[in-house]
């Protein structure tokens, strides 16, 4: 009888370990859509959350309420709108991509003031990949200029601009290490080369190995005395990590 019950006890253990180890090493999805939100919408902190944590990833957020109706939020925001037309802050919440690519999936806006933003986990995990375009607020800006930004290219659409992503690692304040992607490159000798990214792209992550925080920073060839013009944002959808 005692035999029966080690017995037991050991192929109950065993399964558990087992199952443990599966979802400890298992790949990881966020795309939001858990997010639920209505019909051409987005949350931006004004709930005054202070960020929103979805599984085990934390996204930074801060809203400010100034009163006299004014506000303003910064880190990340989440939206299902798909007014890929509309130039101008006011459609700060979009992301840019080709029509063929428009849907109803929610996805996330970064907006980094201060030129970053942050994800932190709970634990270790080892990020695999992530989805990323421009938003159309800063697509436009840096098609046609603004106010306050300069067209991409310049009058003759040879000035060598450029809008560059970088994504950094960390293991607590440690950097692991980092991976950039052009969100604009008009450094060609070609201007025929010359872009803007209109479409979601993946990008591969593996090289930043195992952290807790993910860091999204943004830098533009048109910065001033005040720092960078060009509008800081940028959308991401689909970020996949292995939990370690």
């Amino acid at each position: 009888m005692k035999r029966n019950l080690i017995l037991a006890f050991s192929v109950v253990f065993t399964f558990f370990l087992v199952s443990c180890e599966k979802e400890k090493n298992s790949e990881v999805i966020i795309d939001f859509q858990s997010l639920n939100l209505e019909a051409n919408s987005y949350w931006n902190g004004s709930d005054g959350s202070g960020g929103k944590k979805i599984g085990i990833a934390t996204f930074a957020n801060t809203f400010n309420d100034w009163g006299g109706g004014f506000t303003s939020w910064t880190g990340f925001a989440f939206s299902n709108i798909t007014d890929i037309a509309t130039q101008g802050m006011a459609n700060q919440y979009s992301a840019m991509v080709s029509e063929n690519q428009v849907s109803t999936n929610v996805y996330s806006v970064a907006y980094c003031m201060g030129n970053t933003t942050h994800i932190t986990f709970d634990w270790l995990v080892e990020p695999t990949e992530v989805d990323v375009t421009n938003s159309t607020y800063a697509y436009f800006s840096m098609l046609n200029g603004d106010l306050y930004s300069k067209k991409f290219g310049g009058v003759n659409g040879t000035d060598p601009d450029w809008f560059l992503l970088t994504i950094e690692g960390y293991n607590g304040t440690n950097l692991t290490n980092s991976v950039e992607f052009y969100l604009a490159d008009f450094r060609f000798a070609s201007s025929a080369q010359d872009y803007i990214v209109k479409k979601w792209t993946r990008i591969n992550l593996s090289s930043l190995g195992s952290v807790n925080k993910i860091v999204f920073k943004l830098t533009s060839s048109d910065s001033g005395e005040y720092g960078m013009n060009t509008p800081s944002y940028v959308a991401i959808d689909k970020i996949k990590f292995i939990q370690n």
